[in-house]
């Protein structure tokens, strides 16, 4: 029987009051690393394994952190009726952040779509050049929301590419900043129908058990 409240009766899941703050840990890894291409015991596809030949290179200050997704959307319109149904269509995932931190170059030369850094002590130099479009990225965006317990959130996007054109400021008594910096997840067709573009994980053993 109904509450006169109007609550819901029956089968009830209700969300927890744990709170995420802050951006994650943001790593890139070239796609064509293949050390982890297994899936774990679940049958995901994520985790980076960075090697002499692929490493794995985590960005340093950033700011500005978000998640956005494209989509076609496309109403079912009937003349005699209206509107009865929306068909939707997944296009991509975008990445999106800004840095403050600079070096070295080794880093920063991928975020920019830069050269390849010469580095002849004391100095490191990158050409800025035409961009490479065949170069794709792994993503990996790990955030511990309970340093204690261990507990993290992540969010792995498999095919990515750096996308949109950045700005560096360079204001007076502020830290330079690149703002614009765009990461675009594509389809990655290899993987499993329902985690093409990526996944999200959570792990917390005092919740889930």
């Amino acid at each position: 029987m109904a509450l006169v409240t109007g609550s819901a009766v029956g089968t009830l899941q209700t969300q927890e009051d744990i709170y995420l703050e802050g951006a994650p840990t943001v790593y890139i890894q070239d796609w064509n690393a293949t050390e982890w291409y297994s899936p774990d015991a679940d049958g995901f596809y994520w985790q980076l394994t960075g090697t002499s030949t692929y490493n794995v290179y985590e960005i340093g200050c950033v700011t500005d952190v978000s998640l956005t997704e494209n989509l076609t959307i496309n109403d079912v319109l009937c003349d005699n009726v209206g509107v009865k149904d929306t068909v939707q269509q997944r296009n991509y995932f975008e990445f999106n952040l800004s840095i403050q931190s600079f070096f070295p170059y080794d880093v920063l030369t991928h975020l920019l779509g830069f050269g390849t850094v010469v580095e002849t002590a004391p100095t490191q130099k990158m050409g800025m050049g035409k961009i490479n479009n065949n170069q794709y990225w792994h993503v990996y965006a790990p955030k511990v929301y309970d340093e204690v317990a261990g507990d993290y959130v992540a969010i792995h996007l498999h095919k990515c590419k750096f996308v949109d054109a950045w700005t560096i400021g360079m204001t007076f008594g502020t830290p330079w900043q690149a703002t614009g910096i765009k990461l675009r997840a594509f389809v990655d067709s290899a993987k499993p129908a329902a985690q093409q573009f990526g996944v999200m994980i959570r792990a917390d053993a005092s919740v889930i058990t």
